[in-house]
């Protein structure tokens, strides 16, 4: 069976330089828009920082319960690996293997 080959058409030195100037708008593109996101975020943090500050300033109270986690806002529960105990006498099996170690002598 003849394995298929496929002639991809010729791409000119204008469509390459063409494609690489698109490449670095989209670039310069994605940058900006990574840039107003981070610059965003971190105004909330402070904005949320700063009311923090002024909740401590009215009531210390009200600033500790601000700080505790709401467990119902993502209820999540998880569940992990339970211990399971060796059973007594069991011999696991190597399984199939190739010995391909390779020896050198001198």
């Amino acid at each position: 069976m003849v394995p298929r080959v496929r002639d991809l058409p010729k791409v000119t030195e204008e469509e390459t330089e063409q494609r690489a100037l698109l490449m670095k708008e989209w670039s310069r593109y994605k940058q900006k828009e990574h840039k107003k996101e981070a610059e965003m975020i971190n105004s909330m943090i402070e904005a949320q920082q700063e009311a923090l500050q002024e909740l401590r300033v009215e009531s210390e109270d009200l600033y500790q319960a601000a700080l505790k986690r709401d467990q119902g806002l993502f209820p999540l529960e998880l569940q992990g690996c339970s211990y399971t105990p060796p059973i007594p006498g069991y011999q696991a099996p190597d399984g199939k293997y190739r010995e391909n170690t390779k020896v050198y002598t001198q």
